[in-house]
């Protein structure tokens, strides 16, 4: 699988219980991250932010279990002004080069999703995974010696994916612990979020005691918490323990023609 994320926590929020489900039933994950995350940390200098953050990736995806990192570092929250045909064209590339079945990324069609970067994201990747397959497409890639690659089905995460948009719910009570554990790397970033939470409580003159002294301990307190009751939400839902939910695109529509006539080769 390929997992396009824009930013190092996206895929361990959004789906490290099921990508880490997947590695254990079998499959080999490769992590591509948009941006360099530049600007998550409460009070580091950018050099600083930019290089905890990449070390903590990858304890990150250690603990999920995924193997390659590939960053494009573009700018974390500077993507507007970049052509989104120059982010599909290096993840073209990379498709091409790892020929993953399975791609993993944030919906391109979210409704409520606020962050530029995600929804740039999700675009290019979308719109990669579908060019990849073509051989008119970034034709220079051909002649270089890669292949033209079809992805087979995709998973697509959101911020807030209406019932309606729900077509895959997984099981994700074996891997909770491991999920949480993955999130928990990212030091830098998860302390950047709960300054920033505390920070908003005040202004509306409130406040959070679990996060009156902000340390290792209570973040990762918190983010126990935040991240099993989402789960415990969604899989209430579904009859399960914890659950993390999906817009899958399938290779073909399930009961379709092709699908009630395909044969082995």
């Amino acid at each position: 699988m390929a997992v396009v994320t824009a930013h190092a926590d996206d895929f361990t929020i959004f789906a490290g219980g099921t990508i880490a489900k997947m590695i254990g039933e079998g499959y080999t994950a490769h992590l591509i991250r948009i941006t360099n995350d530049e600007k998550d940390s409460q009070d580091l200098s950018l050099a600083e932010t930019i290089s905890r953050n990449a070390r903590e990736l990858r304890k990150a995806a250690d603990a999920i279990g995924i193997q390659e990192i590939y960053s494009l570092n573009f700018r974390n929250d500077e993507m507007d002004p970049v052509p989104e045909t120059e982010v599909r064209q290096k993840l073209m590339l990379l498709f091409r080069k790892l020929k993953p079945w399975t791609l993993f990324t944030f919906d391109p069609s979210a409704k409520y999703e606020e962050n530029p970067d995600h929804k740039k994201t999700a675009r290019a990747a979308e719109d990669a995974a579908w060019n990849s397959a073509g051989h008119l497409a970034e034709p220079e890639q051909l002649a270089l010696g890669l292949e033209k690659w079809a992805v087979l089905d995709r998973y697509y995460w959101a911020r807030s994916l209406d019932d309606s948009d729900v077509n895959k719910v997984v099981d994700i009570s074996g891997t909770i612990d491991q999920k949480i554990r993955a999130v928990q790397q990212h030091k830098t970033m998860m302390n950047h979020t709960a300054h920033q939470l505390k920070e908003k409580l005040a202004e509306a003159n409130l406040r959070l005691p679990l996060l009156d002294t902000i340390d290792e301990t209570t973040v990762n307190q918190f983010i126990d918490i935040r991240l099993r009751e989402r789960a415990a939400a969604q899989g209430a839902k579904h009859g399960m323990k914890y659950a993390e939910v999906f817009h899958y695109i399938p290779i073909e529509s399930e009961g379709g023609y092709v699908m009630r006539n395909v044969v082995p080769r």
